[in-house]
């Protein structure tokens, strides 16, 4: 990698570890991986401190109208801001151009986009909420309501806490809906409120194949008692 690359994955890494004792070290021994994998083995740094795993629906329901867990704080730099924007095309001056930011802005400096701090919660997710046995995946079915009450700095850390509102079954699986507060450190409000819908696809147990298959049998042992009777049917007209 070049000079530039290895800032890159510097900051990225730094950014994804909590403390300076956890930050990835970059060594001439290592700077021949891809950005794409140290960023990676970064990232799963992080999410191995997520230890958390619920026995199953049943007990994932119990954390229902209660707070899950807030995450580590997460410094928004004005690369990843930069980044954002080439991403999706938003060049709006407020976000990417620090100098007008701080003497036209109102904001006095350059601010987060509202959807890249909306688009941080699945890693916040991979930090903060348990794992559950026998979730096959979890999809993105949208939001409620999103709400974003103030803005998110250059330069400020931000964190996310997740609230479980409602579990509902739905076929295959259940259907979630968290409660995402984004706030700021050392900022009073927060900085953006949403209603997360995940429906989750639960692996098929045992019990349930065999249920199926007790069902099965009991309709084929029904079938055999209907064909029975009209057997005796015939041979009573008979």
């Amino acid at each position: 990698m070049n000079q530039q690359q290895i800032r890159r994955v510097e900051t990225l890494t730094n950014h994804l570890c909590s403390s300076s004792s956890e930050s990835f070290y970059l060594s001439s021994n290592n700077t021949d991986a891809s950005l794409r994998e140290l960023v990676i083995r970064a990232q799963t740094q992080r999410n191995a401190r997520n230890t958390k795993t619920l026995k199953g629906l049943e007990e994932m329901k119990t954390l229902v109208g209660k707070e899950i867990g807030t995450s580590e704080y997460f410094k928004i730099t004005q690369d990843r801001v930069n980044s954002f924007a080439e991403s999706t095309g938003d060049f709006q001056w407020i976000h990417i151009d620090p100098e007008r930011a701080k003497s036209e802005s109102p904001f006095g400096g350059p601010i987060a986009h509202g959807f890249l701090t909306l688009s941080l919660a699945p890693m916040f997710a991979e930090e903060v909420m348990p794992n559950v046995e026998g979730i096959k995946y979890g999809v993105n079915y949208g939001f409620n309501k999103i709400r974003f009450l103030s803005p998110v700095p250059v330069d400020g850390n931000l964190r996310c806490k997740f609230e479980l509102q409602e579990l509902t079954p739905v076929s295959g699986g259940a259907q979630a809906v968290i409660k995402l507060t984004f706030e700021v450190e050392d900022q009073p409000k927060a900085s953006a409120i949403c209603e997360w819908i995940i429906p989750n696809a639960f692996l098929k147990t045992k019990n349930n194949n065999n249920n199926n298959n007790n069902n099965n049998n009991n309709n084929n042992n029904n079938n055999n008692n209907n064909n029975n009777n009209n057997n005796n049917n015939n041979n009573n007209n008979n």
